[in-house]
């Protein structure tokens, strides 16, 4: 989709697509899963939508779209085989292996992709959503339309795995559902282990490491409690939750599939090999380079190590696509690296651009993304503050308020280009 077209609008169209295709449904499973789809309001809204459409380049699927409504049962068929049905998309790796993609919303406007697995003897989910309630809604959903429109004989309950692919929340908020709710064994990387099983400590220590960054980034009190207080929302719901094995780079798990552990957006993260499909969680996305945050917050992030973990899956062989945690396929991966990896390299010049007077992270952030609100301004911070981080540890940014920060017990540090 051309990045001229704003994010909102984006989501809106995509969530009328979903919401139209619900009428693909039986009318029970609309009922009971999908009764918030609507769809034909949804189409009417499409119908309207002209422009965007346009814009967006999805003027033929939603044609294609109206002909499979009003056309026979070989159109719709048709249809949700190339775009899936209600947030539901089905792809296929090897000779026998189908993998789900389910959209699913962990936070209001904030849509995920969780994968189901299935091959004989095997049924593999990634990642289970953050527990919220509409969350647990789309995977309900979800579920229902594999076993309603491709005839799939899966469910939640029965699940052999549940893999995290890494510890953020709209990735493992709903672990604690999948232990109580279903027989799947819960792996994650060993990095990431202790975020689940040792819940409450870890939201405690990150809160008061990231509190003392943003005072040494210059946030003032008031606004580094509001930020804390976001950062912390939803989170206080999950409970700890035991893990049943812990992964390591080049584990195998289910029938085989190969983990790699990419650490950079998240000390545990790890992208999962499918047979020829990578499932790249967060590390790779098909439209946005995925966020960044300090290593001075959090051991093993850093754009360092996401350098050098964009490298090692670059080297892979044998993979013909790629599914991300979030928005649409990667069909040529090496060339996605290479866009990111230049992406930061262009951004770690805008920073030396823009410290060529001494500025602190805040003033930085304010540089590159102006004006943030909410929870948009704890991300800028991160954000500039691990391409920062970068600078110094190469020598290319130096300290330049050294004796101030020598001598002040809590010193706003200012960065200044070699």
């Amino acid at each position: 989709m051309p990045s001229s077209v704003p994010s909102k609008i984006r989501k809106k169209i995509e969530w009328f697509f979903h919401r139209a295709e619900g009428a693909f449904l039986s009318d029970a499973v609309l009922a009971a899963e999908g009764a918030h789809l609507e769809p034909k309001e949804a189409r009417a809204r499409l119908a309207d939508s002209g422009e965007h459409l346009q814009a967006m380049d999805l003027v033929g699927r939603f044609e294609q779209l109206e002909r499979a409504l009003d056309g026979d049962a070989e159109k719709r068929r048709a249809y949700v085989g190339q775009y899936g049905a209600a947030g539901v998309q089905c792809f296929r790796a090897g000779t026998e292996t189908r993998i789900y993609c389910l959209a699913v919303e962990t936070f209001p406007r904030h849509v995920n992709n969780v994968y189901v697995v299935l091959e004989p003897g095997s049924a593999l989910m990634l990642d289970c959503g953050s527990d919220l309630p509409s969350s647990r809604r789309d995977l309900a959903l979800g579920f229902a339309v594999m076993r309603d429109l491709f005839r799939e004989d899966v469910r939640q309950e029965a699940l052999d795995w549940c893999v995290i692919s890494h510890a953020h929340y709209d990735h493992f908020g709903g672990s604690n559902a999948v232990k109580r709710e279903t027989r799947a064994h819960l792996a994650v990387h060993e990095l990431d282990a202790r975020v689940l099983s040792c819940f409450d400590e870890r939201l405690v220590v990150v809160s008061k490491d990231i509190d003392v960054y943003l005072r040494r980034a210059g946030i003032a009190d008031d606004a580094r409690a509001v930020m804390l207080g976001l950062y912390t929302a939803h989170k206080t719901l999950f409970k700890p939750v035991q893990v049943d094995r812990v992964l390591r780079d080049g584990d195998q798990i289910g029938p085989g599939y190969r983990v790699h552990h990419v650490p950079g957006h998240c000390p545990g993260l790890i992208c999962l090999q499918v047979h020829d499909v990578l499932l790249t969680s967060d590390h790779v996305l098909a439209r946005i380079t995925p966020h960044q945050f300090p290593q001075a917050i959090t051991p093993f992030a850093g754009l360092e190590h996401y350098f050098h973990s964009l490298a090692k899956i670059r080297k892979l062989e044998g993979i013909n696509y790629a599914l991300g945690g979030h928005e649409e396929p990667i069909w040529d991966l090496r060339a996605r690296i290479d866009a990111m990896a230049n992406f930061h390299r262009q951004r770690l010049a805008r920073v030396l651009e823009v410290c060529d007077a001494p500025r602190t992270v805040l003033g930085v952030a304010e540089a590159l993304f102006g004006h943030q609100e909410g929870y948009g301004f704890l991300l800028a911070i991160e954000e500039a503050g691990a391409h920062v981080e970068y600078l110094h540890d190469l020598g290319k940014l130096r300290i330049a308020n050294l004796d101030e920060v020598a001598t002040s017990r809590d010193p706003v540090i200012e960065y200044v280009a070699r």
